[in-house]
């Protein structure tokens, strides 16, 4: 019953889209002129390309999905330094841990030694704080799918800071009605394109 409830509501998803494509398209392009414009250098030579409309659904493109994945994947980066952390004090440790050490010896010893207990306690909090968001993202993977909206793909010219033409792609998320930006993402950036491949990888094993 729930499967046969998401096909129709697909179903009339895709009817009302396909009806109203055009409308939707002209709202989103007039909200993304009016918010892009406020960040660019030359506001005056935004040029949009191409915008892709699609409707959006819980979790994967739910503001609060990539917000969690993007500090999980930022969790990640800080255990990572945390082992090179632990890795170089260890080896300073080793270094001046020699017999009859001087009292340079014994300080050095010791700051290594607060390094390296520093980066342990920091790496256990980090993977503390991993497995609780990696339980509440599995947690709302594992939830039904829901429409939140629509979405928009992006690609525009603009001059940059040196005066360059460059193209950008960026994405939207609106609310169901198209009358606000619910939140925004440089798909050119690195943070976005880190969560997107940590989604794909590691969350739903879609690496594609």
């Amino acid at each position: 019953m729930e499967n046969m409830k998401s096909l129709l509501l697909g179903a009339v998803l895709a009817m009302l889209f396909a009806s109203c494509g055009k409308s939707l398209e002209n709202k989103a392009n007039a909200l993304i002129e009016e918010d892009i414009k406020k960040v660019l250098y030359h506001p005056e030579t935004y040029d949009p390309a191409e915008t892709q409309v699609d409707s959006a659904f819980s979790p994967l493109d739910d503001p609060v999905f990539y917000e969690k994945t993007a500090q999980l994947y930022q969790l990640g980066v800080s255990i990572d330094e945390c082992d090179r952390n632990m890795k170089n004090a260890k080896s300073s440790m080793s270094i001046w841990s020699e017999p009859n050490q001087s009292a340079f010896g014994r300080n050095n010893y010791q700051e290594a030694k607060d390094e390296y207990d520093k980066n342990v306690q920091n790496k256990r909090n980090a993977e503390i704080e991993v497995k609780k968001l990696a339980d509440e993202l599995k947690a709302m993977l594992g939830k039904e799918q829901e429409f939140i909206g629509f979405k928009a793909r992006h690609r525009y010219r603009a001059n940059n800071n040196s005066g360059q033409t460059v193209f950008g792609e960026m994405k939207y998320l609106f609310d169901k009605n198209v009358k606000k930006i619910v939140a925004s993402y440089n798909m050119d950036g690195e943070e976005y394109m880190a969560v997107q491949f940590f989604i794909k990888t590691y969350l739903t094993g879609k690496n594609k």
